[in-house]
């Protein structure tokens, strides 16, 4: 088992390792394989809080990812209201939003819980296709006439999202480090283990799953904001269907669920192969990428089925 100092020089070296990659490579595919996982280290933080740290296990993330994003396109396209703050502003509209899924699924337990918020995740999908406010099915394209401008966070290359992105999945991930050490994680984890438990002994367990909540859902706004402005478009199938919710969840199940570095190494294993198999295997072989990814996930349910980071490291300490 590595000791604390060796995890943190490991992680300073990937650390290392990512700024300097725009240096060697300018691949544009390099470039947003990167960018996509760096958006995944937070969804996979955000559904980490709740469903590693808490024990609830999710299965409608994907709502406060789309609110996120679509508070984010509506703030700026409709109100002017520049993405640099209109994401953070977004991440607490989809906070609210998680508060009142938390507030009414919380009275349920195990597969309850999560059957719950996968109705939760079928009929924001409904709503999404039919609100005439977000546009329905066509959804909201950003206006080009404004890319490149200051206030816009609109680039003409890829580089200014790979590194704001990035910044923010690395502050994104201090964060859970940091909760990882407080007393809120330490309660969680006792959530975890043993609810009945936790309660008996005094400790307010709705009130901290609440708490989970609203910060998995705010960071969940967060990076959903970023993904409208990197792509520039989003509608209900980009963001509201149900294997979004699986893509968030595979992420810390891979790399392991309750490590603050699950996340991390989950994304940069899924997103890598699901990009280059989707990309590789199209044409005559559309569908085989997804099926090479289920492979990928089945190996490691069967051979690391607490994640990697949970079989080899342990805990974060």
């Amino acid at each position: 088992m590595l000791s604390a100092r060796q995890r943190w020089g490991l992680a300073g070296v990937v650390l290392i390792g990512m700024l300097t990659v725009p240096q060697i490579s300018t691949n544009l595919f390099l470039m947003n394989t990167f960018i996509y996982a760096f958006i995944f280290i937070g969804l996979g933080q955000s559904w980490n809080v709740i469903g590693g740290y808490a024990g609830q296990f999710s299965l409608g993330h994907a709502i406060m990812f789309a609110v996120g994003a679509y508070a984010t396109a509506i703030l700026f396209i409709r109100h002017g209201v520049t993405p640099y703050a209109g994401i953070f502003l977004a991440g607490f509209v989809a906070m609210g939003v998680g508060l009142v899924l938390g507030a009414a699924t919380f009275g349920l337990r195990y597969h309850y819980f999560a059957m719950a918020t996968l109705a939760a995740a079928l009929i924001g999908k409904t709503v999404g296709f039919r609100w005439e406010y977000i546009n329905g099915a066509s959804g909201i394209e950003y206006p080009f006439a404004q890319l490149g401008a200051p206030w816009s966070m609109m680039f003409r290359d890829k580089l200014p999202y790979y590194y704001i992105i990035g910044v923010v999945a690395l502050v994104t991930t201090l964060l859970i480090y940091r909760m990882d050490r407080s007393k809120l994680g330490m309660y969680l984890r006792a959530i975890d283990m043993d609810q009945g438990l936790a309660r008996n002994t005094g400790l307010d367990v709705f009130r901290y799953k609440m708490y989970a909540m609203g910060v998995s859902s705010y960071i969940a706004g967060v990076f959903g904001g970023l993904y409208a402005q990197y792509v520039l478009y989003i509608d209900p199938m980009s963001t509201l269907r149900v294997l979004r919710n699986i893509d968030i969840l595979i992420i810390p199940i891979i790399g392991g669920v309750g490590t603050v570095l699950g996340p991390i190494v989950g994304a940069f294993i899924f997103i890598p192969v699901r990009e280059y198999t989707r990309t590789g295997l199209s044409g005559g072989y559309t569908g085989l990428g997804w099926v090479m990814v289920g492979v990928v996930i089945v190996l490691i349910s069967i051979y690391r089925p607490g994640g990697i980071l949970n079989q080899y490291f342990g805990r974060w300490d």
